[in-house]
C-alpha cells in the first residue's frame, strides 16, 4: 500500500497553530463594549471559521490492491468522502512540474489516462496523487513514489523528457 497524507506535512500542522494563534490574537474584539469591534469580531471569526473548515478537511491519496483511492478526511482521523478508481482505468503515470510566479515551482504525481474517444482532442483523465515545492529532495521522493506506484500497479513512468521524445 502507497499512501500520500496531507496531514504529514509540517504545514499542515504549522498552518493550524497559526489558526489558534489567529483565533487568540482576535479575542479583544469579541471581548470588547463597543458595537463596532463586536461586528468586526463577527466578521474576523466567520472568516477564521472558514479557513478552519478547509484546513480540518486534509485529504489522503493512496494505492491498495489495485485501486487508486482519495479520501477526505476530518482531521485527518475520520473519512467523509472517498473517490475511486481501478489501476485499469489509467494509463500512465506523469511527473510535472507547475510553474508559480510566487513561490517555488510545484511538482506533481499524476496517475494519467488518455481517453479512447477523446484522442484526437488530447483530453485527459487524471488523479492527482501528490505535490510538493519543487526542491532536489523532493524531486527525489516525486521520483521514488512514482517508481513505487509504477511497480505496484504496473503503470509506465512518462516525464517530460520520455514526452518530449
Amino acid at each position: 500500500m502507497i499512501i500520500h497524507r496531507t496531514t504529514s506535512s509540517p504545514g499542515w500542522w504549522l498552518s493550524g497553530a497559526v489558526l489558534l494563534a489567529l483565533a487568540w490574537w482576535g479575542k479583544p474584539l469579541v471581548l470588547s463594549d463597543q458595537f463596532e469591534n463586536h461586528f468586526y469580531g463577527l466578521f474576523y471569526y466567520s472568516i477564521l471559521a472558514g479557513m478552519a473548515l478547509f484546513w480540518a478537511l486534509p485529504s489522503e491519496q493512496r494505492f491498495a490492491n489495485g485501486i487508486f483511492e482519495r479520501r477526505t478526511m476530518l482531521l485527518g482521523l475520520i473519512t467523509l468522502r472517498t473517490l475511486s478508481a481501478p489501476a485499469s482505468a489509467f494509463s500512465e503515470i506523469r511527473l510535472e512540474q507547475d510553474p508559480n510566479l510566487f513561490r517555488k515551482d510545484t511538482i506533481w504525481l499524476m496517475v494519467c489516462s488518455q481517453k479512447a474517444d477523446d484522442e484526437q482532442s488530447g483530453q485527459v483523465e487524471r488523479f492527482a496523487f501528490a505535490n510538493w515545492p519543487a526542491t532536489a529532495r523532493n524531486l527525489a521522493t516525486a521520483q521514488a513514489t512514482a517508481a513505487a506506484l509504477s511497480q505496484a500497479s504496473g503503470l509506465p513512468v512518462i516525464t517530460a523528457e520520455t514526452r518530449a521524445e
